[in-house]
């Protein structure tokens, strides 16, 4: 079987709104790769703690603005690799 060659997407941005603890709104922007919604919390990577341990903080659902993420070029690598998938299984359009 062949491997497929799949590019290393840019995964693009995201950027998080969300009430503080003080009642104040809080604004993240992080890569994609480090937001992620789980069990009614937004998950953010924040940063790496001194043992090189990620530090995530978890925003609950309720208090989130909105989340706003960027993935078009994402979208157009993965399609890429579906065309690329199709011509190397012969299936064509």
């Amino acid at each position: 079987m062949t491997d497929i060659d799949l590019p290393d997407p840019e995964l693009g941005r995201a950027t998080i709104v969300y009430e503080g603890l003080d009642g104040e709104q809080v604004s993240i922007d992080v890569d994609n790769e480090h937001i992620v919604y789980f069990d009614d919390h937004w998950q953010v990577k924040t940063g790496e703690d001194d043992d090189g341990n990620d530090v995530i903080r978890r925003i609950p659902r309720d208090r989130v603005r909105y989340v706003e993420r960027s993935v078009e070029e994402f979208q157009d690598r993965v399609d890429a690799a579906v065309d690329e998938a199709k011509e190397r299984l012969d299936l064509g359009s």
